[in-house]
């Protein structure tokens, strides 16, 4: 049985993390979990030292504390957090989940791109219809929210937040034309 058909209750704590976004970690540490993600994201941390990942734990070791993640069936989302130092959501809690959001990679939790040829050796066509592919492969692919800086003409400014990184950026339409919106 593969990960994508698994209930809720089969998955394991690397298929937990693996599918954990911005929001869902938001929710978890409570109504200040932006801001200690973001203060944690501030934490230097080197992965093969100071990080473990097992079947059933997380652990980051920082300077003042350790914190860990466990799968336990009553938490939210079933994710258990704990910090050794502070015993409530922190920006050392805020570290670990900055980390697992920005490093799945890293961590082992997603798979790395497929192989592509470099762009050097791309024609400027053939540069524009990847850029294009790129970008409507990310809009199936990703959740993200869209609010226009003046709802009232669709020549206007829009602000684009990905749900799983937390990350904004602006959008402007200015025309049909290629080269015209950036």
């Amino acid at each position: 049985m593969d990960a994508d058909t698994r209930t809720e209750q089969q998955l394991t704590l690397k298929d937990r993390l693996s599918r954990l976004t911005f929001l869902q970690a938001c929710r978890l540490l409570g109504e200040h979990g932006a801001r200690l993600i973001r203060e944690g994201g501030r934490y230097e941390i080197a992965i093969e030292e100071q990080v473990y990942l097992g079947d059933d734990l997380f652990r980051l070791k920082l300077d003042d504390a350790v914190v860990t993640i466990t799968l336990m069936a009553e938490a939210p989302g079933r994710l258990r957090w704990n910090c050794t130092r502070c015993g409530r959501a922190c920006e050392h809690i805020g570290a670990a989940f900055s980390l697992i959001l920005e490093e799945k990679m890293a961590l082992g939790l997603a798979a790395p791109p497929r192989e592509r040829v470099p762009v050097e050796s791309l024609s400027e066509e053939e540069l524009i219809r990847r850029a294009i592919e790129e970008r409507e492969e990310r809009a199936r692919q990703e959740r993200m929210s869209i609010k226009s800086a003046d709802p009232r003409t669709p020549w206007a400014d829009y602000l684009v937040t990905n749900a799983v990184s937390g990350k904004t950026y602006r959008v402007a339409l200015r025309g049909f034309e290629r080269g015209q919106s950036y």
